[in-house]
């Protein structure tokens, strides 16, 4: 990232002062809980310039014409006005030398008004300032207490950024995780995306201190070119786990009705993510049980994961969800398993999982906890625990900690503690003290998973190197220009091939042949078994239409498949060239 870039980035997730263009007295508009919740969130009050024309002052602050009457520097404008005005506003903050706008303001591309969002950008770019949205709930940084949004409060703080292309999912995910605990450092609302988008602020949260972990809620990618180089880039510094949405037809639809974006191929983004690091969450309780996973524990050093628990079933419930999350179990070595035994009953199990049955207590949790921190073959340790009405929930906690404190050993350590009010409260407490926690077996071991796949794709990715393709954009170009100025909206096989060849990918030779002799010839050259389809920009489904031919074996099929398909074309595609 470029450093001015940066800087502009830092001013407006950590600004030192914020005008708000179109604060409002009434508190059931947004421009009044902007305002409120900066106030409320911690940010001085004495750096908050609300504006309005029609008002002295909102919420005992003074207010301000317009923000060229504001004599302090602004580093950040939250702009909350109808669609019409942000324009003249965004004109004016240049004016003043404002570092950054975020929009909340509707009405842009998300509804078709694709030239209005271009005049923003225009002016923005032409005056030095970037921006944020339109049509966004604002952002929150718990670093410098910034809640310019319309969110109910600032998240709890913490070390796990959050960006997200939906405002309201991302208004109630803040609720989700305060609810949690999950601690969040920003909460950045990317909206439209008309300047500013997903691939900039991952890119600042890869250098950021205060970051260990990055998120998304992502519905398209703006650039693809450039996420794959900078996901690269940033994937072999800190995690990056997303939720991408848009895998139906239908879900496609909606989001271009509700920010303006494209979804893109589902199993493009996989293989993208993939190839990049990137780890692909299917829920939102995934992103953030994974995202706790890397923001508390460290990275397993080898494969070999031990379980102990209390109870068979949920043993076993471990295990399948380690199959499906490729996490591998060890073979528990005698000399360990015999150590082992003195912390169960005889009917315990020594086997992977460690069984140490209903009756395990403090002291059995902690001794076999400290035999598997000391041994150098396990890497990673789940413990699992059912509550019963033989030990506390806390008792078991204090086990796991103690454990770690007393034999200074940092090792990976994932938990599930399953019960009611009681057991949620000490989850929550281990977390936070730095040992991920979860409410199920298949939560913990896929959160583990995480971890293990992060791992092995970061590896993979520093020994594998990718060719750099020689790419010809401006022929590429050419082409599609020329289908589009025919008013087509496909290109033909033979185009599509060349687009292909200008970026680099090879294609199969697809021959042209314009008669049934043409036919023949290229036929004897190329060998049998063949394919013939037809071309033609006004035949894009040529399946439907009777123009391909598959498993010819001579010349003589060759010329009569010939015949049938343009015969088919005749019928099907009369304008058909």
């Amino acid at each position: 990232m470029q450093p001015e870039d940066k800087r502009i980035i830092e001013a407006l997730l950590r600004p030192s002062s914020v005008a708000v263009i179109g604060a409002a007295r009434e508190p059931y508009k947004i421009g009044y809980q902007v305002v409120k919740n900066l106030l409320e969130g911690g940010f001085p009050p004495d750096k908050i310039y609300p504006v309005n024309p029609f008002a002295n002052e909102i919420l005992g602050l003074k207010c301000y014409p317009t923000v060229k009457d504001i004599k302090e520097p602004v580093d950040l404008a939250v702009i909350v006005v109808p669609a019409k005005v942000v324009p003249k506003v965004l004109q004016d903050c240049v004016e003043k030398g404002v570092k950054a706008a975020a929009i909340i303001s509707a009405g842009f591309k998300e509804v078709g008004n694709i030239e209005a969002e271009l005049q923003l950008v225009k002016i923005a770019r032409k005056g030095g300032m970037r921006i944020l949205g339109p049509n966004i709930v604002g952002i929150c940084d718990t670093i410098k207490r910034v809640n310019a949004s319309f969110c109910q409060a600032l998240p709890v703080p913490g070390n796990i950024a959050f960006i997200t292309q939906s405002g309201a999912l991302g208004i109630a995910l803040v609720g989700w995780t305060r609810l949690r605990r999950i601690g969040l450092s920003d909460l950045v609302s990317i909206g439209n995306k008309a300047d500013l988008n997903e691939v900039d602020f991952m890119d600042f949260f890869s250098d950021d201190p205060h970051t260990k972990v990055i998120t998304m809620y992502l519905e398209g990618v703006t650039d693809g070119k450039r996420f794959i180089e900078v996901a690269k880039e940033v994937t072999s510094k800190k995690p990056v786990i997303i939720l991408k949405v848009g895998k139906a037809t239908r879900a496609q639809s909606a989001i271009k009705s509700h920010t303006g974006s494209l979804a893109g191929t589902d199993a493009a983004y996989n293989a993208v993510f993939k190839q990049t690091g990137v780890l692909r969450a299917p829920t939102f309780p995934d992103l953030f049980d994974w995202a706790t996973a890397f923001a508390k524990a460290p990275l397993p050093k080898g494969e070999n994961v031990v379980i102990v628990t209390n109870g068979g079933g949920a043993g076993v419930m471990a295990t399948d969800a380690a199959e499906q999350w490729n996490v591998k179990l060890m073979d528990m070595p005698e000399d360990l398993a015999k150590r082992l035994r003195y912390y169960m009953p005889p009917f315990g199990s020594v086997f992977n999982p460690i069984d140490l049955t209903g009756m395990a207590g403090k002291e059995w949790y902690k001794g076999s906890i400290k035999e598997l921190l000391r041994d150098e073959r396990v890497h990673a340790i789940v413990v699992l625990y059912c509550h019963t009405a033989v030990t506390k929930p806390r008792e078991i906690g204090e086990a796991i900690l103690e454990a770690v404190e007393e034999t200074g050993i940092k090792k990976t350590i994932i938990a599930s503690f399953i019960g009611g009010v009681e057991v949620m409260e000490e989850c929550e407490r281990l977390t936070q003290n730095g040992i991920p926690c979860y409410e199920s077996p298949e939560k913990a071991i896929a959160a583990l998973g995480a971890l293990y796949e992060y791992k092995r794709r970061i590896e993979k990715l520093k020994r594998k190197t990718y060719p750099q393709l020689k790419v010809n954009t401006v022929y590429a170009r050419s082409i599609i220009e020329k289908a589009l100025s025919e008013g087509r909206t496909s290109l033909t096989p033979s185009e599509a091939a060349e687009v292909c060849q200008a970026y680099g990918i090879p294609v199969l030779e697809k021959p042209l042949a314009k008669s049934e002799k043409e036919v023949e010839e290229l036929a004897e050259k190329l060998g049998y078994p063949l394919v013939l389809e037809v071309e033609s920009p006004q035949v894009v489904h040529k399946t439907d239409v009777g123009g391909i031919k598959v498993g010819i074996e001579s010349s003589e099929e060759a010329k009569r498949a010939y015949r049938e398909i343009i015969e088919n074309i005749k019928n099907h595609v009369p304008s058909a060239e």
